[in-house]
């Protein structure tokens, strides 16, 4: 009775997994659907990830100083860094 309990949770482990890992590639799937017809997608993803870690920090009772460069979601685009160098080399 016990080895058959066994067998089943095996069973329904390895069933478990199969379907997550169907939906992780689903899901990632429709990501780069998403990314490759909506560019502006991974903008939406940047600032979705700015906000959880602002969030994050803000509960935090230790004060942080950080810049969007230095957590490398620049979220005004890709043109700025570019545009920051650009200035550099011409100054």
């Amino acid at each position: 009775e016990r080895a058959k309990y066994i067998v089943e949770r095996a069973i329904q482990e390895k069933k478990s997994i199969v379907i997550r890992a169907e939906g992780e590639a689903k899901s990632a799937e429709l990501i780069g659907n998403a990314i490759k017809n909506n560019p502006a997608f991974l903008q939406l993803r940047r600032i979705e990830a700015s906000k959880d870690i602002a969030s994050t920090i803000s509960m935090s009772g230790n004060k942080v100083y950080l810049d969007s460069d230095s957590l490398m979601i620049n979220t005004l685009g890709d043109n700025t860094t570019e545009n920051k160098s650009a200035g550099k080399s011409a100054g």
